[in-house]
């Protein structure tokens, strides 16, 4: 049997769980990936991938892969819901998945994953080594941002005072939001 080579085992092997998380909120959980940024082979196959631990009630999202890739997430613990838009808005998934589950997020289509009572997690292949995400959860990405208070008013029925209330909570920027106390 060959002995196996340490040189190549930096190139070929990353531990997910003891990464630096990417995203890291308190009661809401962690978002930790590799990507070909910390492991160059991923970059000649065109795959990255993500560990999401959603704490009770916490939501991951809403986000949408920003380029062609496509998503397939495997959940490891717990259960949620997971809710996907397609085009015209129409929700193409509405679903509670547990521990064992595959969920498939297509190209474009926007999506939320919300944890049950005890948390969930999962883990999910990317089909880009970049993982180009778009925010419509909060931060300076987010569409939120470019919206006027006004028309943010109307579109979604709200006050003047809960449209300011809801523009800060998302203003964090956070893909991973906290269960919410309002």
């Amino acid at each position: 049997m060959p002995h196996p080579c340490n040189k190549v085992k930096h190139k070929l092997v990353f531990n997910l769980d003891s990464a630096k998380p990417c995203v890291e909120v308190k009661n809401g959980g962690v978002l930790s990936a590799v990507t070909c940024r910390n492991l160059p082979l991923l970059g000649d196959v065109g795959l990255s991938a993500n560990h999401v631990v959603l704490e009770s009630g916490a939501l991951f999202g809403p986000i949408f892969t920003a380029d062609l890739s496509v998503q397939l997430s495997y959940v490891t613990k717990g259960s949620g819901r997971v809710q996907i838009v397609g085009p015209l808005r129409k929700v193409v998934l509405d679903t509670k998945v547990e521990e064992g589950g595959l969920f498939f997020v297509p190209k474009f289509f926007p999506f939320v994953v919300e944890a049950d009572e005890g948390g969930m997690e999962f883990f999910s292949v990317i089909t880009s080594s970049k993982q180009v995400y778009g925010e419509l959860s909060g931060g300076k990405k987010s569409i939120w941002e470019a919206i006027s208070p006004s028309v943010l008013e109307a579109s979604l029925n709200m006050t003047p005072d809960l449209t300011e209330h809801f523009k800060s909570k998302i203003a964090k920027g956070a893909v991973i939001a906290p269960p919410s106390t309002i």
